[in-house]
């Protein structure tokens, strides 16, 4: 299957990057207000993580079209 010129990889990334950090909090230091450029330069979205974004965005989605039948 092809990808549409119009699927943003950057903006799909950006929504999983969340769990990519939550992963590793045990490297970040939370009183910091910034993450050092080493720790993200050497974190990776995973399948996994995109896997976790869609799941929670379409869980979202539902609430969201269920509260409207309400």
């Amino acid at each position: 299957m092809k990808l549409a010129e119009d699927a943003d990889l950057e903006k799909i990334s950006k929504e999983a990057h969340g769990y990519c950090i939550r992963e590793n909090m045990d490297v970040i230091d939370l009183e910091d207000e910034s993450i050092d450029a080493e720790i993200l330069n050497s974190m990776v979205v995973t399948n996994e993580h995109f896997q976790t974004a869609f799941g929670t965005s379409n869980a979202k989605r539902e609430l969201q079209e269920a509260t409207r039948v309400w």
